[in-house]
């Protein structure tokens, strides 16, 4: 495999990382929450911006588009 899907298989860890820390552990500003948000929220701004005009009935749908996207990015273009 190539460094690129080593590094989109990373960042898919570390968005899955940040949601079960979610879930867990509310506050992004206590460790360890705060350095998996701290990672992760980059790639996840500009997907809420876009998810935000979709009715999802208050849910934050965003790291489940982005894992998608990822994957897709992965499978289609990286092999």
């Amino acid at each position: 495999m190539t460094l690129a899907v080593y590094g989109v298989e990373i960042i898919m860890i570390l968005i899955v990382a940040d949601l079960l820390l979610g879930w867990v552990q509310e506050d992004p500003r206590m460790w360890p929450r705060r350095l998996s948000h701290w990672l992760t929220e980059p790639l996840l701004i500009p997907v809420r911006a876009v998810v935000r005009r979709l009715p999802t009935g208050g849910w934050d749908v965003s790291p489940v588009v982005l894992l998608v996207c990822l994957t897709l990015l992965k499978v289609g273009v990286l092999q």
